[in-house]
C-alpha cells in the first residue's frame, strides 16, 4: 500500500519512505538521519558540562588553579543560571562545589586545587543538582574528581 507524503509542498508516491527535497529515502534512510541528530546533540551537551584531564593539562602551563581553568575553558559554570525570577522565588542559591564527592564552602576552594591534581570537573545544571542534592541547590553544582595515585 502507498501513501502519499507531502512535506515539501508536492505529492510524490513512496513505499515505506519518507521524501526529502526530491528524493525518496527508504527507513534505513530515516533511521541514518535520526541517529545523527540525536547522537551529535548529546555529544555536544556533554562536551558542555565536562572539562577532562586532557582538557585541563592543554591550559594547565598558563593558569595556577583549578578556578582559572574554568573560567578559561567553561565560563558558564560558574554564572548564575538563566530564566526568570520572581519576587516569590527569590534569587538563586550560589552554585556549590563538591571535591571527591565532599561538599565544600564554596567556590573560592577551586584557588587551592592544583589544575595537575584534577581528573575531571563535571557541571549539573540546577534542575540536575536539585534532584541529586535537593533543594538548596538551585544554582548548580561543579563536581571536581580528584586523580587517584597510582597503586
Amino acid at each position: 500500500m502507498s501513501k502519499s507524503l507531502s512535506l515539501f509542498g508536492r505529492h510524490r508516491k513512496c513505499d515505506w519512505q519518507m521524501r526529502i527535497g526530491r528524493t525518496c529515502l527508504g527507513l534505513p534512510g530515516i533511521l541514518v538521519i535520526a541517529a545523527g541528530f540525536g547522537s551529535d546533540a548529546a555529544a555536544q551537551s556533554r562536551k558542555r558540562d565536562v572539562i577532562t584531564r586532557e582538557e585541563i593539562l592543554e591550559v594547565a602551563m598558563r593558569h595556577e588553579d583549578l578556578l582559572q581553568v574554568i573560567r578559561a575553558l567553561r565560563p558558564h559554570f560558574l554564572a548564575p543560571p538563566r530564566g526568570s525570577r520572581s519576587m516569590m522565588n527569590g534569587p538563586p542559591a550560589p552554585v556549590q562545589l563538591y571535591v571527591d564527592d565532599t561538599r565544600r564552602s564554596g567556590l573560592d576552594e577551586l584557588r587551592m586545587i592544583k589544575p595537575a591534581t584534577v581528573e575531571e570537573v563535571r557541571y549539573l545544571e540546577p534542575s540536575k543538582a536539585q534532584d541529586q542534592y535537593g533543594i538548596t541547590h538551585n544554582g548548580g553544582a561543579i563536581l571536581v574528581t580528584l586523580r587517584r595515585a597510582p597503586g
